[in-house]
């Protein structure tokens, strides 16, 4: 006989009516209840009779990621080269590569065949080899830079030939991301993000692009802020919901690739270690949520400091990593009641907003219309 098998189990009812006694006549809702600006009503308990179970990943490992803009090849590599001595296994660099010599320079003394390398390009040159590359992807997000800015790079229908001739040719890596750049809550995010991957399948399968294809090659960015539990919650949703898009399109045993970076705020001018306390819990946050990989952004990117700043942000994974053992836990959240409730809740409202957006024409009609500014 276990040892919890001498005591009775406690019902939700049972606290409801015990927390009701303690409460002398007060509002339970009023009281004890915190309406979130998602509209999620979180309680100040939950038990087994709330849970349901989550999907995630089969492993907890990420990969540690440094973004590099490209000012000039030369210092590009070398602050790549930094990092990768640092710990970082992944390189996201931002910015345009003309030719081969230049790619060959950016690349140099970098071992791609176990280093993930991306580029954030939008206008990537098709002479440039890809072969070299054994992991991580070429894209650019035409519409939520659209979105952004009301213009197409080159124009949509040209944006998207070019997407889809990349898409069908590349072998190795991702091309498509999905990077919602609103000022949005958690379900907005979710729900616009979803309905920005949808609009690119319709995009590229009226290219003649096969399903599975187009769901092998998308990736997502998911900015992660301090609204620590709501933000591990945010993952686990994006899971669920995107399986049941993959499924609409009759899509199987396609994982969902997601890609977090911590958010920046100036909140602390008078202490920048603050920041560094945020980066830690927002890291966090992402891990346990489960995502593929994180950049976790310099807490100061004053001239003088952003070396170590960076190393320090890098560190933040490695603490993760080699001291809490994030990584070797297949589900760190397994077990909370709480975030598996909040996931369920962020799942159902973003869902139906998704859904709102979808009546109305898809992501490219909500962004014409404003219904998505509004």
């Amino acid at each position: 006989m276990g040892l919890f098998e001498d005591f009775d189990k406690v019902s939700h009812q049972d606290w409801m009516d015990k927390i009701t006694l303690d409460l002398k006549g007060k509002d339970f809702q009023e009281t004890l209840v915190w309406n979130s600006n998602e509209g999620v009503d979180v309680q100040p308990f939950y038990n087994g009779s709330s849970t349901a179970s989550t999907p995630l990943k089969k492993s907890n490992d990420w990969k540690i990621r440094e973004t590099i803009t490209i000012q000039s090849i030369k210092e590009a590599n070398k602050k790549a080269l930094l990092a990768l001595k640092g710990g970082a296994n992944s390189i996201l660099f931002i910015g345009e590569v003309k030719d081969q010599s230049e790619m060959n320079g950016l690349l140099e003394d970098i071992q791609t065949n176990i280093i993930d390398i991306n580029f954030y390009t939008p206008n990537f040159n098709k002479t440039l080899s890809l072969s070299s590359l054994t992991d991580g992807s070429i894209s650019y997000d035409f519409l939520g830079e659209y979105f952004i800015s009301g213009n197409w790079n080159n124009s949509k229908e040209n944006d998207i030939e070019e997407l889809a001739k990349i898409t069908s040719s590349a072998n190795n890596v991702k091309t498509i991301t999905v990077k919602n750049s609103s000022n949005s809550t958690i379900v907005q995010e979710l729900a616009i993000s979803l309905s920005q991957a949808v609009e690119y399948f319709n995009l590229l399968t009226d290219k003649g692009i096969e399903a599975n294809r187009i769901a092998s090659k998308i990736q997502f960015e998911f900015s992660i802020g301090t609204n620590y539990f709501f933000e591990i919650a945010k993952i686990r949703a994006a899971r669920n919901l995107w399986q049941s898009i993959l499924k609409g399109y009759e899509v199987k045993d396609t994982p969902m690739i997601i890609h977090s970076e911590t958010s920046v705020e100036q909140n602390s001018k008078e202490d920048k270690n603050y920041d560094l306390l945020r980066n830690t819990t927002k890291a966090m946050s992402a891990v346990i949520g489960g995502c593929d990989s994180l950049t976790v952004n310099a807490h100061d990117t004053t001239e003088k400091n952003i070396d170590f700043s960076n190393r320090i942000a890098r560190n933040i994974h490695h603490i993760l990593k080699e001291e809490a053992f994030f990584d070797k836990v297949n589900n760190p959240a397994d077990g909370s009641y709480y975030i598996e409730e909040l996931t369920d809740e962020v799942a159902k409202k973003s869902w139906k907003l998704f859904q709102e957006m979808e009546k109305q024409g898809g992501f490219l009609k909500c962004v014409e219309n404003g219904f998505i500014k509004r």
